[in-house]
């Protein structure tokens, strides 16, 4: 059925070509091939991300979308990739969007825990399929998610916007060259040209979740909590999957002093959680969500015990909001100060965190602030 769908390049697939084409020896009803589209979405990213590459038109039927499919014409120029006669370019755009994929995976489940990793694979699909505008897109967010976490952040931020720029350069068209562009605007301090990207994105497509996720982001980082409150509701709407944006709008919510809103929306991101870690009990980066995630719901806390264990061993902001949480202070000042010592430095989301109201009295907090502010 991907096969199929790929050979479409994008164009719209019917129903009934597609029963005709994977199920032509044997009868099967439209159950089948909606069940088999939700394997194929499930296979190709978690978190909403499969079903933004594989697209439902309504009452038409199915298209690959240009994530996948729009940047091959661009790489089939004779000898753009060597004396190969024959040259697989296909394989080559698949090989970025695989390198991508797998660092976008690393991204959600381990973080800054393994940024090294995740910058190797986002450079070498550039280099795999460097006129590839959605390739070049993915990298831009993927860097600035690097520069914002792991430090360097200069360094990360520019090619990240020069990335976003030439993406947007080659397709103005392209949903994710906008989304990108927005978010490193975010990161660069450029809220004005962020929002601007981020509308840009969503007229081409309103269900957008990757949209609505990154612009509550950098909405959150910049103060503006009920507008971030607000996309990141929609987003985890949009993603039932993803425990994010339900997360992120829950520390919008209880920062705007909304308790039921930020408890019930804490609630939804520990059960979405709970659905990660049956499939990676031993991800550190799930069990911090679930903590930090439960200490919001009121309705109590992991062991913290527990949770200093974890956060002296990997350092992680979630563990900062969890331990705060449960009253532990100078604890929290000091596990806040090792995630800045890690490169931590989007003070943004720090001052707009519940926890700037808990520790916001330690002179310790204030100085963490001032680092951040000065990096």
């Amino acid at each position: 059925m991907l096969q199929h769908l790929a050979e479409a390049r994008g164009n719209v697939v019917r129903r009934s070509e597609l029963l005709n084409a994977v199920w032509s020896d044997v009868y099967v009803g439209d159950d089948s091939l909606t069940q088999a589209i939700a394997e194929l979405r499930r296979a190709l990213g978690p978190s909403g991300e499969g079903c933004r590459l594989i697209e439902t038109v309504p009452k038409a039927g199915y298209r690959l979308t240009a994530a996948v499919c729009t940047e091959m014409a661009q790489c089939s120029a004779p000898g753009r990739h060597g004396s190969d006669a024959q040259g697989d370019v296909q394989s080559l755009t698949l090989d970025a969007h695989l390198a991508i994929t797998e660092a976008r995976r690393l991204a959600r489940t381990q973080g800054v825990l393994v940024v090294d990793e995740i910058d190797r694979l986002i450079s070498e699909a550039v280099a795999i399929a460097p006129e590839a505008a959605a390739i070049r897109a993915e990298y831009a967010i993927l860097m600035t998610l690097a520069a914002i976490h792991a430090g360097r952040r200069q360094e990360r931020l520019e090619k990240a916007s020069e990335a976003a720029e030439r993406a947007v350069r080659q397709r103005p068209d392209l949903i994710t060259s906008h989304r990108a562009l927005g978010f490193v605007a975010g990161a660069q301090g450029q809220i004005g040209a962020a929002l601007e990207s981020f509308s840009r994105a969503l007229a081409t497509d309103p269900e957008d979740f990757e949209t609505h996720y990154l612009a509550a982001q950098v909405c959150f980082g910049y103060g503006q909590l009920g507008r971030s409150m607000l996309l990141g509701e929609r987003a985890a709407e949009l993603a039932p999957d993803d425990y994010r944006p339900a997360y992120n709008a829950a520390r919008a919510a209880l920062k705007l002093g909304d308790l039921p809103r930020a408890q019930r929306l804490a609630k939804i991101a520990v059960a979405r959680i709970e659905r990660r870690l049956e499939i990676a009990p031993d991800s550190h980066r799930f069990l911090s969500a679930r903590a930090a995630a439960t200490a919001m719901t009121g309705c109590g806390c992991e062991d913290l015990e527990t949770t200093i264990n974890r956060a002296n061993a990997f350092g992680l902001l979630y563990d900062v909001v969890a331990v705060a949480h449960q009253g532990e202070i100078d604890i929290a000042c000091t596990l806040l100060e090792r995630v800045v010592d890690n490169g931590l430095s989007y003070v943004g989301w720090v001052n707009s965190d519940p926890i700037s109201g808990l520790l916001g009295r330690e002179r310790r907090f204030a100085r963490t602030i001032e680092r951040m502010q000065a990096a």
